[in-house]
């Protein structure tokens, strides 16, 4: 499971993505089909739309926003494609507007005290309404939504998964959706405990970080600054070929490999020497 809301910090914008993960890696394409089955079922009744990219659905409530938040999702999709290019499939991943975060947290069965702006789950992207986000202005809302919510960091999940069938560790995915943030949207997710001078994580251990709360904002700024550091060595060409080497179905290390001549040990050792170089991953809390 990845970032949540917490009552405390739900004024923080954060995007989220909800994995179930198999070794540490993403859905086979059979449990994408029988997970997207089970998430949609919850919400097959709603109104729908079509917008250039997706299948849209919302609640009555939100009949009003629904045109306006299909729009910035096909911007949104359309920014994150210039970055990392795909051809569409002939069915369209699903948008769900999802009115409220109990009605957000009960198709996972989420408990009290947590929820989320933004998940992706099985070619189905769910984000909270713009008209949910009740730590600000009722003005604002829709224009921060655009500005600032988790439309680029969800649909970079999707692309990925579209790109490779699921074959990538859950790091991997979560460094390319911030970098794709940042770059799009100019937007970090630093936390009090998100700096690195605490320490960071194994390739296994990190994995295991993203998920838990007391490590989590730790782990996603590792994942961030792993994926930037492999955009610095090649550029955003750099990761698409290894995208394109995922998407052939060879384990992450070949493709790693084929790509900048390091498997994922050396990518470690390399990147632990970056990192010292670039005090930004150690700064503190608040600090860019």
């Amino acid at each position: 499971m990845g970032k949540r809301l917490t009552d405390k910090k739900t004024h923080v914008v954060l995007a989220v993505t909800l994995l179930l993960l198999a070794s540490g890696y993403g859905f086979s394409g059979a449990a994408n089909f029988n997970s997207g089955g089970n998430l949609r079922s919850h919400y097959r009744e709603w109104p729908g739309l079509e917008s250039a990219r997706f299948l849209v659905r919302y609640s009555p409530a939100d009949r009003a926003l629904a045109g306006r938040v299909a729009e910035e999702a096909d911007l949104a999709a359309a920014k994150v494609a210039r970055l990392l290019p795909h051809a569409m499939p002939a069915d369209k991943p699903w948008l769900i507007i999802v009115p409220d975060q109990s009605t957000m947290k009960k198709a996972f069965g989420w408990g009290e005290g947590g929820g989320a702006l933004g998940v992706y789950l099985a070619h189905t992207i769910k984000v909270l309404s713009p008209r949910a986000w009740h730590w600000l202005p009722v003005r604002d809302r829709v224009a921060v939504f655009a500005a600032e919510g988790p439309l680029v960091h969800e649909y970079t999940h999707y692309v990925l998964d579209l790109r490779t069938g699921g074959n990538y560790p859950y790091w991997f995915s979560e460094g390319l959706a911030q970098l794709t943030e940042y770059k799009i949207n100019g937007y970090q997710w630093l936390e009090e405990d998100s700096s690195l001078a605490a320490g960071t994580f194994t390739p296994k251990a990190l994995d295991r970080a993203l998920n838990r709360p007391d490590t989590q904002a730790r782990a996603y700024r590792q994942s961030l600054s792993l994926v930037t550091y492999l955009e610095a060595l090649q550029g955003m060409d750099g990761l698409n070929r290894l995208i394109d080497g995922l998407g052939e179905g060879v384990p992450f290390d070949w493709a790693l490999k084929k790509v900048y001549g390091l498997d994922q040990s050396g990518l470690w050792q390399q990147w632990e020497l970056y990192c010292l170089a670039d005090s930004r991953w150690f700064l503190p809390s608040g600090r860019k």
